[in-house]
């Protein structure tokens, strides 16, 4: 055995019996079943060591979420656990939302976003306080028309100014009443 052969057999030679006598286990193939892991952090990470999915708890919120990355590391699914329930949110491939389902109060609400880092939402599907509601909103995220159910469990189509301040006065309001159906529109 050459002195060069000798530099590589015997480093080896030392690993092999070190792991050999330490219970180190250099490859494991096998499946093996755990019944409960305890942590506070799981990260999945794909071959070039990118992570592609964690299951944390985060202790400043006191809550638990589920996040998925895409093979550039941004994040595309969120899956949250809070106080008044839980919500999904998705993300676009620059990572702002885009798409959310949570807890509205004891009823569920589906919004829709821009996509970009302001987060406005654009669209809003909502229980109301008499049935199903529909929000669409202007660039800045303020209401322009709610779709919905009135105190007489008839339709509503309210038509707002696309401000704050206009919200709070609808432009045309069509109402389906017990008798008869009425469009109102604002005074000047």
């Amino acid at each position: 055995m050459s002195k060069y052969e000798r530099l590589i057999i015997y480093p080896l030679l030392f690993i092999a019996l070190f792991c050999a006598l330490t219970g180190v286990n250099m490859v494991n193939a096998t499946q093996q079943f755990i019944d409960k892991i305890v942590a506070k952090e799981i990260v999945v990470i794909n071959d070039a060591g990118d992570t592609v999915a964690s299951f944390k708890y985060d202790q400043e919120k006191e809550n638990v979420s589920l996040e998925m990355y895409n093979g550039d590391g941004v994040r595309t699914l969120s899956l949250l656990s809070y106080d008044d329930g839980g919500a999904i949110g998705l993300f676009n491939r620059e990572g702002y939302l885009t798409t959310a389902i949570q807890n509205d109060g004891q009823a569920g609400t589906l919004h829709l976003y821009n996509g970009t880092s302001k987060e406005t939402k654009l669209v809003g599907l909502r229980s109301g306080l008499y049935g199903g509601v529909v929000e669409v909103n202007n660039a800045r995220g303020l209401p322009t028309a709610i779709l919905g159910n009135n105190a007489h469990n008839n339709g509503y189509l309210g038509l707002f100014r696309g401000e704050l301040l206009g919200f709070l006065s609808p432009q045309i309001i069509l109402n389906v009443g017990e008798t008869e159906a009425t469009i109102e529109t604002a005074k000047k």
